[in-house]
Parts: C-alpha cells; sequence; structure tokens
C-alpha cells in the first residue's frame, strides 16, 4: 500500500463571502464545483500543485474552536510556497489581511515568511526559498 498525495485540506467557514473573495480573487485559485451533502456545503478550490481546498459551510449553529498556535491536537497553519513572498505580503496586507509574523528571513530554514489568518481565523503560512 503507498499513499499517493494529500486529496484536499479542510477548513470550516465562518465568513462564506469573504472566504470565497480571499481564495478565489486574492490569491487566485481556482474555483471547482460545490457538493451539497444536504446539512453542509463543500466548496472547493484547486490547490496549486495538486489537492483541493474544501472549505465546508454548516447549514446550522456549530461552535468556534480554540485558536491559539501552540493549543495540542489542532493543526497550527497551511504553508504555501510563492514566487514573491514580499509582494503577496503587501497584497495582503492591502486588502486588510494584516502578517501577525511579518515577512523575515529564517536563515536555519533556507526561506523568507511570514504568517497571517484568513477570513475564518486559519493560520496561513506564505513562504518563498532562497
Amino acid at each position: 500500500m503507498r499513499i499517493k498525495g494529500i486529496d484536499h485540506v479542510t477548513i470550516n467557514l465562518k465568513d462564506v463571502a469573504r472566504s470565497l473573495w480571499f481564495y478565489g480573487e486574492l490569491l487566485g485559485f481556482e474555483r471547482l464545483p460545490d457538493v451539497d451533502m444536504g446539512d453542509h456545503l463543500l466548496r472547493y478550490f484547486a490547490l496549486p500543485g495538486g489537492g483541493r481546498l474544501e472549505l465546508t459551510e454548516y447549514r446550522y449553529e456549530t461552535a468556534d474552536c480554540g485558536n491559539t498556535a501552540t493549543d495540542k491536537g489542532r493543526a497550527r497553519h497551511l504553508a504555501f510556497e510563492v514566487e514573491d513572498v514580499y509582494a503577496l505580503e503587501k497584497k495582503l496586507t492591502d486588502a486588510g489581511y494584516l502578517f501577525h509574523v511579518p515577512v523575515s528571513h529564517v536563515e536555519k530554514l533556507g526561506f523568507s515568511g511570514g504568517l497571517t489568518r484568513d477570513p475564518n481565523g486559519f493560520e496561513l503560512e506564505f513562504l518563498q526559498y532562497d
């Protein structure tokens, strides 16, 4: 048995309209068809390099989860390699998405990167290798 790759990453939506704009218009991900599961709607984007981003919109009230980076047993962040991390930081900052960890060079890891949050509060890392 061999694992072939990552199929998708799921983020539960807090703000549907802002999330669709953020991932579609601001980041430029290709929108894929939605899938209606009855009690929730799955909204998909193609991820560069393969796989999909699955944004889940529940049709009933759900609780917010803890969002501390050091909480055990939770996903910390999703990281994207980009061509120009400083240009992307400016684009996102201009759109109102401030980097709580500004882009800087991380010598030990061999890249420049920074961290921000999407409209749902999910942490995203953008990085550019040396």
